[in-house]
């Protein structure tokens, strides 16, 4: 039988072996592009997350370079009462009973003797408390938000909520745990701008609705004011999507810029919450603003915290329903904000602001990916600082930067008769710190 010819054997191919042929060949990039495809959806930030626009931020203000203090005059001035206070957010004072009352992050409200720097728990509260205040017209009534903190797990029948605690008794009552449904254009989508609403005119939720489990739960309160009358409560929500936490949880806020944050409104007399302002960027501090010789608040300012910047919004008067921006591209994230007794306001400058953190947000393209990444990849500086302005929030009186190696991520200063009180949110510090007034701040012009 006739041979066939070498010319008419066919070659081995891919399926009789030899010679690797181009389908094999691709197997391995398409195994990369499979596991990077699973890794991309595995790896999507929760579905509330949404990328701001574009946000180009300068440098600091030159105002406030202006009047930083030089070197580290905060790690010279700290008084550190070594106690087992753990990490806290906020300190309410009542310096004529020498108490201060501090929300730790263990989950309790502390009380402090601010004469001999010893400290005790006084009453666990629902989840963590963050921000606090006392009521202006009943010294024994103290107001506080309550939320989840990042990476702690507490009992399933604590829910997030602006509560009222009886320092007499130490009773918790809830005030507003739920929230009222917004139309789509509050809640942040691409298409959402920033709205302001005179008090008491937003969406509202009554008590009595809220118990038929109208509206929505309240997702994170953050920090809260009370006005002079006591009668109204004006608090934050800097996010509301599912994870909303404190600390670690608000990382995803942190990259994206989304306008996400609210300010809500209790009226006490109405038991009912309305909505104040919605568009905004992790509204964090609240701080009422009252004009000499009137009765009712005529502004709130708000940091805007993961922006670094700091907002006044109109809520009464010819000026209800606008707002204006007072600080942008300020070099750390403005956290709480507290009134001295001059009236300047004190406002602990949290964390600083990056190069990197600064391109990431001119350049929103890149947040896809930033969301995905390891947190581990994004290490935070040490440094913190304070920052103090005018009665009216327009002019940069005092600013000092602190290297961490004495006290981190400072969240709120807050004036005493004498000192500051300095809150910081860090989980592995102990004690109480102070500081006593600058000497640029207590003996320079006071404003007003």
């Amino acid at each position: 039988m006739k041979r066939p010819s070498q010319a008419n054997t066919p070659e081995p191919g891919p399926i009789m072996g030899g010679r690797r042929g181009p389908a094999r060949a691709l197997w391995p990039a398409v195994v990369v592009l499979a596991l990077t495809l699973a890794w991309w959806d595995e790896a999507s930030p929760p579905e509330g997350v949404r990328i701001g626009p574009a946000h180009e931020m300068a440098e600091a203000p030159a105002q406030l370079r202006e009047v930083t203090a030089p070197g580290d005059p905060l790690g010279r001035l700290i008084t550190h009462f070594d106690n087992p206070l753990p990490g806290y957010d906020e300190v309410v004072l009542q310096e004529g009973r020498g108490l201060a009352f501090v929300s730790a992050m263990d989950g309790w409200l502390w009380r402090i003797d601010i004469a001999r720097g010893l400290a005790e728990r006084f009453v666990d509260v629902p989840l963590m408390a963050a921000g606090a205040r006392l009521s202006p017209t009943e010294e024994n009534i103290l107001y506080f938000c309550a939320s989840h903190l990042h990476g702690q797990t507490y009992p399933e029948d604590e829910v997030v909520g602006l509560y009222e605690l009886d320092l007499a008794t130490r009773a918790v009552r809830p005030l507003a745990t739920r929230v009222p449904l917004l139309p789509d254009r509050h809640e942040g989508g691409a298409a959402a701008g920033t709205k302001v609403y005179a008090a008491g005119t937003g969406p509202r939720l009554t008590l009595a609705e809220a118990r038929g489990d109208t509206g929505r739960p309240l997702a994170f309160c953050n920090d809260l004011d009370v006005s002079a009358d006591g009668e109204r409560i004006y608090f934050s929500e800097p996010f509301a999507y599912q994870g909303a936490s404190m600390g670690g949880g608000a990382f995803y806020e942190a990259i994206s810029l989304g306008r996400n944050g609210k300010l809500w409104l209790y009226d006490r007399s109405k038991e009912s919450v309305s909505l104040i302002a919605a568009g905004y960027t992790f509204t964090d501090g609240v701080l009422l603003e009252t004009p000499r010789g009137a009765t009712v608040e005529e502004s709130v300012l708000i940091t805007e915290t993961t922006k670094f910047g700091i907002t006044r919004l109109y809520v009464s008067g010819s000026k209800a329903g606008q707002d204006q921006l007072l600080w942008q591209s300020l070099p750390a994230m403005p956290d709480g904000l507290d009134r001295d007794p001059h009236g300047r306001i004190w406002v602990g400058m949290l964390k600083p602001r990056s190069e990197l953190i600064t391109w990431i947000h001119a350049n929103p393209w890149i947040k896809p990916l930033m969301l995905r990444l390891p947190r581990w990849l994004f290490p935070l500086a040490a440094t913190t600082g304070v920052l103090v302005l005018d009665e009216r929030a327009e002019n940069a009186l005092y600013h000092a930067v602190h290297d961490g190696s004495r006290i981190r991520d400072i969240a709120v200063a807050v004036p005493g008769n004498s000192r500051i009180f300095l809150a910081t949110f860090d989980i592995e510090s102990t004690g109480l710190y102070t500081i006593p007034y600058p000497d640029p701040v207590r003996f320079g012009k006071q404003s007003g």
